[in-house]
Parts: C-alpha cells; sequence; structure tokens
C-alpha cells in the first residue's frame, strides 16, 4: 500500500506543469470505458477494453432505458401517473445519451479548442505572474475534476447498493429506478429475470456514470480555461495601476513596460474572444436540447413524487437539477470574470497614461463590453438568472397539470 501511495502521490498532489495533458488524460480515461478513446482528435487506436466497453455499456443503457421504457409507456398510456413515469425515464436516459453523442461527434471541435489551450498557454512567459495565474486555475480544476468523479462514483454505487441490500435485508426483493420492466424480461422480480434485470440495469447505471463523469470534467476543464485568460488580462491591469501608482506618469521606464503591457493585453484579449467563440459553439447545441430534457425530468419527477419511493423522486431531481446548475454555475463565473477584467481595465490609472496609451485602454474596454457568455441554442444566456427561471417555469408546468 505504502509503495502504491508513493507510485501516485506525484500525480495527485503535486501540480503537474502541463496540466492541459493531465486534463485530457483524464477525461480519455474515464470515456474510454465506453470506447471513446479519440475524444481529442489525436487519433489514438480503440483498445481492448474500449472496443468491449462500446459494445457493453451502450447496448444495456439504450435496451434497458430508451427502449424499454419507450414500450412501457405505449402499452400504459394514457394511464397519467404510469405515463408521467415512463416519460420521467425516457427523459432522464436521454441526458446521458445525448452527451455520449456529444462526446463521440465533437472530436475535431475538441482538437482544435486543446491546440488554442496550449497556445494560450505557450504566450504567457516562463515564471511570470500571468501564466503563475493561469496554472493556478488549471491545477484547481484539476482538483475539481476528481472531486466530480469521486461525488459521481458514490451516487451511483449507493444507488446500486441500495435495492441489494434491501433486497438481501428484507423478504422482499428491489430493483433500481425502471417504472416498467426491460422489454423481455418479465416478471421481473421473478427468478432469473430478477438477476438478467439487475446485471443489465446496473451496467447501463455504470454508463450513465462513466459518460456524465467525463463529460462533466471536460466542461470544467474548457471553463477554467477560459477563466485563466480572464484573470490573466485582469491581473496585468492590476500590475499597470500599480506601476503608475509608484512611477507616474513621467517615468521612460514605466511608459515602455506600460506600452508592452498593454500590447499584450490586447493581443490576448483577441485570443480570449477566439477561444471563447469556440467554446461557446462547442456547447450551445448540447446545451439547448439538455436544457428541454431537464425541464421535463423535473415536471415528471414532481408529477409523480407520491407514487415512487423517496429514492426514486431524489434520483430524479438530481438528474435534472445537477446538469442545470453546473451550466448555469460555470456561465456565471465567466460572466463574473468578465466584469471584473471591465473593471480592472477601468480602474488601471488611465486618466494617468500618455494620451496614446489612454486611447488603447479606451479600446479595449469598448471591446471588452461585449458580452463573452455561454448559452443554450443560443438564446438563453447560463447563469444564475437563468437557474431561477428555469425553476419557476417548471413549477408553473406542474401547476398546469394539476
Amino acid at each position: 500500500m505504502i509503495k502504491l501511495i508513493e507510485k501516485y502521490k506525484t500525480k495527485l498532489f503535486i501540480p503537474n506543469e502541463n496540466p492541459i495533458e493531465e486534463a485530457k488524460k483524464i477525461v480519455i480515461g474515464i470515456q474510454q470505458f465506453l470506447g471513446i478513446r479519440d475524444v481529442f482528435g489525436d487519433n489514438k487506436e480503440l483498445s481492448k477494453l474500449s472496443v468491449v466497453g462500446m459494445l457493453v455499456f451502450p447496448v444495456a443503457f439504450l435496451y434497458t432505458g430508451p427502449f424499454s421504457q419507450s414500450m412501457y409507456l405505449v402499452s400504459v398510456f394514457p394511464d397519467k401517473v404510469d405515463s408521467f413515469k415512463a416519460i420521467n425515464c425516457i427523459s432522464s436516459t436521454c441526458v446521458p445519451l445525448s452527451k455520449y453523442i456529444f462526446m463521440w461527434t465533437s472530436r475535431n471541435r475538441l482538437r482544435t479548442i486543446m491546440k488554442m489551450s496550449h497556445e494560450g498557454l505557450g504566450v504567457l512567459p516562463e515564471g511570470s505572474p500571468a501564466r503563475a495565474r493561469m496554472l493556478q486555475i488549471l491545477h484547481k480544476a484539476q482538483g475539481v475534476s476528481w472531486l466530480v468523479i469521486l461525488n459521481q462514483a458514490v451516487i451511483h454505487i449507493v444507488y446500486l447498493l441500495l435495492p441489494l441490500i434491501l433486497t438481501v435485508f428484507t423478504n422482499d426483493r428491489y430493483l433500481p429506478t425502471t417504472p416498467g420492466e426491460s422489454y423481455g424480461l418479465t416478471p421481473k422480480y421473478e427468478t432469473p429475470y430478477y438477476e438478467a434485470t439487475f446485471v443489465i440495469t446496473t451496467v447501463a447505471t455504470a454508463f450513465s456514470a462513466i459518460n456524465q463523469t467525463g463529460y462533466i470534467v471536460l466542461f470544467v476543464t474548457l471553463v477554467a480555461h477560459a477563466l485563466g485568460h480572464f484573470y490573466v488580462i485582469t491581473g496585468i491591469f492590476n500590475e499597470i495601476y500599480k506601476l503608475l501608482s509608484v512611477n507616474g506618469e513621467e517615468s521612460y521606464d514605466s511608459t515602455k513596460e506600460i506600452d508592452e503591457k498593454l500590447t499584450f493585453c490586447i493581443r490576448h484579449h483577441q485570443f480570449l474572444m477566439k477561444y471563447h467563440g469556440k467554446i461557446s459553439e462547442l456547447y450551445q447545441a448540447i446545451f439547448g436540447a439538455q436544457f428541454l430534457m431537464m425541464i421535463i425530468v423535473l415536471v415528471t419527477t414532481l408529477q409523480t413524487m407520491y407514487y415512487w419511493n423517496f429514492s426514486i423522486t431524489i434520483l430524479g431531481g438530481v438528474t435534472g437539477i445537477t446538469p442545470l446548475t453546473i451550466y448555469c454555475f460555470g456561465g456565471e463565473l465567466m460572466i463574473s470574470a468578465a466584469e471584473n477584467m471591465s473593471e480592472a481595465i477601468y480602474s488601471c490609472g488611465w486618466e494617468m497614461m500618455k494620451p496614446r496609451q489612454a486611447r488603447i485602454v479606451g479600446l479595449i474596454l469598448c471591446i471588452s463590453q461585449r458580452p463573452l457568455h455561454l448559452t443554450a441554442a443560443g438564446f438563453m444566456t447560463m447563469n444564475r438568472d437563468t437557474f431561477a427561471n428555469v425553476v419557476q417555469a417548471v413549477y408553473k408546468i406542474y401547476a398546469v397539470f394539476n
């Protein structure tokens, strides 16, 4: 055990100087279990594990979730409660399924984005405060990624263990959440259908856990890169203010240094706009689709909470709320970082600069007013207001049905 800890201590607890590649390794290491080894378009060959994962996990998930529950919906319609149960399960399974499709189809765009990430880190001089800020943000993102992995593992393990424990210590048989029986495995609480259903549901749950974990880690990584560039520009303008406060506007050396910093800020902000545009383009379609699915999940969860057990209601709520919270929280961080950057630009001491320098600051300030935010389908901004509006809309739809 001591040797094992020593082996991985460096990777887990000592910051790596190439956090971009480390983040890629984490995402690839997660997604390869589902057969997606070439996440970033690096032309990685499929391993035996990836081939098995590609054949087993998605098939089990599609069979247990969308297919079987769609058949169940057809059989119980138009019964209100059972129909809502089936729709809840179908929409819940469509969320991780959409992420799986996203990870399969985004490799070329992700390759471009990761290449830009390397370029953005590469222009920051070695040993400079700007590079230190960027590395600090990326290391924090790695820590958050490991917390996400731990969180998803615990939630899904508990979800699987709970029915197993209840089955062992009670006289009844329990299964993980599905309102209807897996198609062809009926009755599901009788041997051997019970055992088969439990195994297939476990595999399907593992698919959901692995896929969502890789997707969230990727999102955290990309948001951290964008935030790092915001913080770099903010920090440089704060340095300019300190430089002017100490030396004033008459110092030739400070004037030259300010020119260099302003030039760097202009170029880096241009890079930031392009980088943010790539991330926004990458996510706006998947965000729009998932927002619709999450609203359906939350509405149907409220509709069925008195007819299903407590654990199922909690799981449905978590399925709908967690992605919504992550997207809106990440978008809110980017909006706050952009506002702080604009405030730093305005407060950099431009009134003490030479006229030419002041005009450059004014230009950067004008350009920084252009909102850089994430959107769902190009019209719904990811922020805390959107989160509140979605929650209100879900409750209103629930009230209409009742």
